[in-house]
């Protein structure tokens, strides 16, 4: 599974997590390392219908727009998890 889709999985499966910090993806289980903070900025560009990007402080916080229901199914049917 790439670093991409350890985080997408991560979110997309955990809706009790409403902010993501690249800190939760550095331990396992969604273990990417250091890399997960440029990660989790690529991915808010890549699915910005789906993510919300903002920052606490220095850190770049991601959460689900749940709102979007049909994008989020559309995607996690590409992925098939």
């Amino acid at each position: 599974m790439s670093q991409y889709d350890t985080i997408l999985k991560a979110m997309l499966t955990r809706k009790d997590v409403k902010w993501w910090y690249a800190k939760d993806f550095q331990h396992e289980p969604y273990f990417v390392g250091y890399e997960a903070s440029p990660r989790m900025s690529e991915l808010a560009m890549m699915y910005p219908d789906i993510l919300i990007s903002e920052r606490d402080g220095r850190f770049r916080t991601l959460r689900v727009n749940w709102k979007n229901k049909k994008a989020i199914k559309k995607l996690i049917k590409e992925k098939e998890w």
